[in-house]
């Protein structure tokens, strides 16, 4: 599976790609209040969903791996077979940017 359908599958079947992207955004907004030339809402936009890509890549490399096939139907069954988005949907849920950044 190539990273461009690794990351359409989870963003249509991962519950928590919304929670992570607004938490994201929530980040975001935070530094941009620091910024002494605030970004647009756009470029807020823009950051918070390059932190998605950035994680969703990790979560691809680490499953790449494992998952010894470029073929699309042997990341679904992998991604499924070991609970794979509910264990990120679980870190999505405790996640939180601010504490990283203390």
């Amino acid at each position: 599976m190539k990273f461009k359908e690794f990351i359409e599958y989870l963003e249509n079947n991962l519950d928590g790609y919304k929670t992570f992207l607004r938490k994201a955004r929530q980040f975001q907004i935070g530094q941009n209040a620091k910024r002494k030339k605030p970004w647009s809402d756009y470029e807020v936009e823009k950051a918070a969903y390059k932190m998605w890509t950035a994680a969703a890549e990790s979560l691809y490399n680490n499953l790449r791996s494992v998952v010894k096939s470029d073929s699309p139907s042997a990341w679904v069954s992998y991604i499924k077979n070991n609970d794979v988005l509910e264990s990120v949907n679980e870190s999505i849920c405790e996640l939180d940017f601010f504490d990283e950044v203390a």
